[in-house]
């Protein structure tokens, strides 16, 4: 039986806009969305005015892709402190810039990396499809919102494959079915845990296996 998912709710400091939430237009750029707890993808982007007050102007960086896995009510995300725009250009420069990610007041660790955008002028425009390229090559999927993988289509195949052979029992191929969801379950849940250089290896690997 599925479990219920615990509602959480998911906002920003001001200074942050969010752009997407697994894989799909926030509602609330700048207030509050409805998530559910556990896995969450948040893309955002630092806008903020930095400078004097009469002399400042407005920062915008890449946009961030944020892999949130933790359990809470609350969760919230709060920009580095900057205070020129020669800081956050320095800030921005880091391959991780210091995002901080609470769940419910306490600091949770996550997976940050920035969009890649296309070159020439707006590289971000249709930046949904970035996103969905980038998720790809992460063996990241989502369909309405909802986390789902790849290797989903390995276990209808081992359902399919069982059900055609029919040279099995019923119990038997339950059992051959549950084992291979779970070995499944325990598959993603290593690669949502590995960092980007870890993911790759683990994608050449596999096609030097085939």
């Amino acid at each position: 039986l599925a479990l219920p998912l615990q509602a959480a709710e998911l906002s920003a400091q001001d200074g942050v806009s969010i752009l997407y939430i697994n894989g799909q237009t926030a509602e609330e750029k700048i207030g509050v969305n409805q998530v559910d707890s556990g896995f969450n993808q948040v893309v955002i982007r630092f806008d903020e005015k930095l400078g004097g007050r009469n002399s400042g102007s407005v920062y915008t960086s890449k946009p961030y892709v944020l892999n949130i896995d933790a359990q809470g009510e609350n969760i919230k995300i709060i920009a580095p402190k900057l205070y020129s725009e020669s800081e956050a250009e320095a800030e921005f420069a880091k391959a991780k810039p210091g995002w901080t990610v609470l769940v419910d007041g306490t600091s949770v660790e996550f997976n940050q990396e920035v969009l890649a955008g296309k070159e020439g002028f707006l590289p971000y425009s249709g930046m949904d499809n970035l996103l969905t390229e980038h998720n790809k090559q992460n063996g990241i999927y989502f369909k309405n919102g909802q986390l789902i993988d790849k290797p989903m289509a390995v276990e209808a195949a081992v359902v399919s494959t069982v059900a055609t052979v029919g040279k099995v029992t019923t119990n038997t191929a339950t059992a051959e079915v549950t084992k291979a969801t779970k070995n499944v379950e325990q598959l993603k849940a290593w690669y949502l845990q590995a960092d980007t250089q870890e993911r790759k290896e683990f994608r050449r690997w596999m096609i030097d296996q085939e």
